[in-house]
């Protein structure tokens, strides 16, 4: 199967149609991970003491934060939430990211999946980025009714186009 990117590119996949689908929900899983772990980080570098950069800093305090594996970036941020159910929520987060990322294909014995299978897996990958993308918004929520940050989230409905602030 060749897979265009814009005019000039193409890619082979080698595999079938079912792997296409379910790679496809993996990444969109994984793409979602990924920046709530930046969006953690963003929000570990605001609490942080050391609020003011350095001119001449060239992004290494941003870093410190943007290094750490998420169960880290969790412990870290755990500290600013004493008895919260958020607390609770990024346990969940770090344990589907494991489960995505590490036993997801195991679970469903890839690659002699059967076609229900694969429609479990792609529904269990989407439920896992929905998480995520829950958890960002949950977090940002709860770091603004605590006044610890100063913050203003957007929701972009994709098939409308309209945008609706919900933080």
């Amino acid at each position: 199967m060749i897979l265009q990117v814009g005019n000039k590119y193409e890619f082979e996949f080698q595999g079938e149609r079912y792997d296409l689908a379910l790679f496809v929900a993996l990444g969109n899983a994984l793409a979602a991970i990924q920046s709530f772990e930046m969006s953690i980080g963003i929000h570990l570098r605001s609490l942080s003491n050391e609020k003011q950069l350095d001119k001449q800093d060239t992004g290494g305090e941003l870093d410190k934060f943007y290094s750490l594996t998420l169960g880290a970036l969790i412990k870290q941020f755990q500290k600013h939430l004493p008895d919260s159910g958020v607390a609770t929520l990024l346990e969940s987060v770090r344990e589907k990211r494991n489960y995505l990322v590490h036993r997801i294909l195991r679970e469903y014995q890839w690659p002699i999946m059967n076609d229900e299978d694969y429609v479990r897996a792609i529904k269990e990958a989407d439920q896992i980025r929905e998480l995520m993308e829950q958890a960002n918004v949950e977090v940002s929520r709860y770091l603004v009714d605590k006044s610890l940050i100063d913050l203003v989230v957007f929701s972009i409905d994709h098939d409308s186009g309209e945008i609706a602030q919900i933080v």
